[in-house]
């Protein structure tokens, strides 16, 4: 019997018996790629039987090649994506949800639940945050401001600060004035949110000394990277874009801190995420060597991995940010702990749209901010599909209160 168990464990090694052929897609730059293959390596080191065939696409043919090769029965095993794609997959099939004995608890904190939860389940993993925050120079500031008082004060003193202000750039400033947009699940509640209030301090804010509101990101980058500003309120991905940038002769370092509070609380940008996702129709063998690649690429080791040489930062909840050896990356990993997630089953694509249009009517002073989120509170009432949402919007709001 005891012979009998020593076989029985040498032919069944657990995770080590994984075997078949995954394909992942992914947009990736050729730098990243290096980091990416260099786990692929360590992965198929561990499981010798599986082989992994890696495919980049350029990120503006994603989603497309996605759906047309799902469709057609050939999409990859698993793929790095947008948290955003989860909701049209999901409803069209091509994503596939998870068991709840596919990944640990410790892989999903709250944010990570509502980046991927969709109608009671869940749709992926995260791998990496982007929630925009405060990139700051060093040279010309020694304690960046922490309250938007403070931030107007550092712009008349002459350190100038500047972001873009639209609603998925300068959400930010929301709940600094009230309890945000999504503060009870099923409803956009209007009423409390903070929302016309923060458009009224842009709107004063935009006429303030040494401060830029500018829709043109890009000249606001070279701006803060030609040292004529202080302050640029960005995304992680401005850090690479950044450092091109900086005059090799004349170098300065920059840091990043979390966005300025409000008289209400803390600041909350908007919290996009990089999620793994898995294609629906695969075999049980590459279903199972699918969820482990993605269990793999999610652990404290890789994530750490990805932190220290591409300045990711990690979705993993229990990987540790040291802001003396990881500052940049600590930064956004602070100011991702009081981020806000999009619900799924909300259109990030109607929001956005009808919230570019209260900003920049309430910045042109063609309707006053109340106006301007009744307007935007209306138009995404109108466009919503699901009856049992709800709209909670602002007092003399014509329709107020209505329950779609």
């Amino acid at each position: 019997m005891l012979m009998l168990l020593l076989v029985s464990c040498q032919t069944n090694p657990g995770n080590n018996a994984l075997r078949g052929r995954i394909t992942i897609w992914h947009s990736w730059s050729s730098a990243e790629i290096v980091e990416l293959e260099a786990a692929f390596d360590q992965f198929e080191e561990i499981h010798p039987d599986v082989q992994i065939v890696s495919v980049n696409l350029p990120e503006d043919q994603f989603l497309e090649e996605l759906i047309k090769a799902g469709q057609a029965g050939l999409g990859p095993s698993l793929l790095i994506g947008k948290d955003e794609w989860i909701r049209g997959l999901a409803e069209s099939g091509l994503i596939r949800p998870l068991m709840p004995d596919d990944f640990s608890r410790l892989f999903f904190n709250r944010h990570n639940r509502d980046l991927t939860q969709y109608k009671g389940q869940t749709f992926g993993v995260p791998l990496s945050l982007a929630p925009r925050a405060l990139f700051y120079n060093k040279n010309l500031v020694t304690e960046p401001p922490d309250t938007l008082e403070a931030l107007l004060l550092e712009a008349a003193d002459g350190n100038q600060v500047a972001f873009v202000p639209r609603f998925e750039e300068a959400y930010w400033g929301i709940q600094t004035f009230g309890e945000g947009l999504f503060n009870e699940p099923g409803k956009l509640t209007l009423e409390d949110s903070g929302f016309a209030e923060w458009l009224r301090w842009l709107d004063i804010a935009q006429s303030a000394p040494g401060v830029i509101l500018n829709v043109d990101d890009q000249s606001l980058l070279e701006l803060f990277a030609s040292e004529q500003i202080a302050y640029y309120v960005a995304a992680p991905g401005s850090q690479k874009l950044i450092s091109a940038l900086i005059d090799e002769e004349n170098p300065f370092e920059f840091g990043v801190a979390p966005l300025p509070a409000g008289p209400n609380g803390l600041s909350g940008p908007l919290l996009l995420a990089e999620t793994i996702m898995f294609y629906s129709f695969t075999s049980p063998e590459e279903k199972e060597a699918a969820n482990e690649l993605a269990i793999f690429l999610v652990n404290q080791q890789q994530s750490i991995r990805f932190m220290r040489e591409l300045n990711r930062i990690p979705a993993n909840p229990s990987v540790r940010v040291d802001p003396r050896i990881y500052p940049i990356v600590s930064g956004f990993a602070q100011q991702a702990t009081t981020a806000v997630v999009i619900p799924i089953y909300l259109s990030s694509e109607l929001l956005i749209a009808a919230g570019n249009r209260a900003y920049a009517s309430a910045l042109s002073g063609l309707l006053t901010p109340t106006e301007a989120v009744c307007l935007f509170a209306q138009e995404v009432a109108a466009g919503m599909e699901d009856d049992d949402f709800e709209i909670v919007l602002p007092p003399g709001c014509e329709g107020s209160n209505e329950q779609r």
